[in-house]
């Protein structure tokens, strides 16, 4: 099965290949271009960015993909429209026959791979909540979320967002989220980070760099990234940065009331 299934392509990757097709800066190719730059620009976020454009972006992003529904003001209409991303990769399905052979099918195996990704997505995303034996609820969202580097290079970060919600002392549902990132910069190499918010403001983070370059330099910018997490409204619990790769299961909050600067 696995054989014949599409390989999976996570976004930036896809992006990228698409990009340098020759055939797609040729006429005939212009079409083609202007999907995929409309594309880079509904699926990547800048490098260096304010939170509001971010959280915009990953907002945008959750809804274009399919992951969670967007309401209509016509159920029947909303059943026969695809997402943004779907209308998007079935432009370029219809696109890329006007591209010479070698380029429709290299652009077609590009679409099939970002198809199986974004399917793979939706199948292992929770849109409902779903019970858990300790008598929480829980949902979780998975996505990849490209970076736009020089020349608008793509590079891609995996984000895997889950809320769950556990009955307290009054027996009313808490929301706890957690936050996972990954991503693998060719300069910083891999880097994890679990962010995990509770009561809406306290917030734990904890980060992981398997280079001791890369995490004395994500050390240095604790300070700095406590006091704008504080400025904007949040309760710093924890913050902590050790060298290595997380641990399987990292959905367990950090607990302790400091800020680790010599893990």
């Amino acid at each position: 099965m696995r054989d014949n299934l599409p390989q999976q392509l996570p976004a930036g990757d896809a992006l990228n290949q698409m990009r340098q097709i020759p055939a797609i800066s040729r006429p005939g190719g212009d079409a083609v271009a202007q999907v995929i730059k409309s594309m880079l620009s509904l699926f990547s976020v800048p490098p260096k960015t304010d939170a509001k454009t971010t959280q915009q972006v990953v907002q945008n992003h959750l809804q274009s993909s399919g992951l969670i529904s967007q309401p209509r003001a016509n159920p029947a209409a909303s059943q026969r429209e695809l997402p943004p991303l779907q209308q998007q990769l079935g432009k370029l399905t219809d696109l890329a026959d006007q591209l010479p052979p070698q380029a429709r099918e290299q652009m077609l195996t590009l679409v099939k791979g970002l198809q199986a990704r974004s399917a793979s997505h939706q199948a292992t995303s929770l849109q409902n909540w779903q019970e858990m034996p300790d008598g929480s609820l829980e949902r979780q969202y998975r996505l990849d979320l490209p970076i736009r580097l020089e020349r608008d290079r793509l590079e891609d970060s995996e984000i895997h967002i889950q809320q769950r919600k556990k009955p307290d002392e009054e027996g009313r549902f808490v929301s706890q989220w957690s936050i996972q990132l990954h991503f693998d910069r060719e300069e910083l190499g891999p880097v994890d980070a679990h962010v995990s918010l509770q009561q809406e403001w306290q917030l734990s983070a904890r980060f992981w760099a398997e280079r001791e370059e890369t995490t004395r330099l994500i050390r240095e910018q604790l300070d700095g990234f406590q006091q704008q997490l504080g400025a904007s409204g949040f309760e710093v619990e924890a913050l902590q940065v050790q060298r290595g790769k997380p641990p399987r299961d990292t959905r367990s909050p950090v607990n302790h009331r400091l800020v680790d600067l010599h893990t």
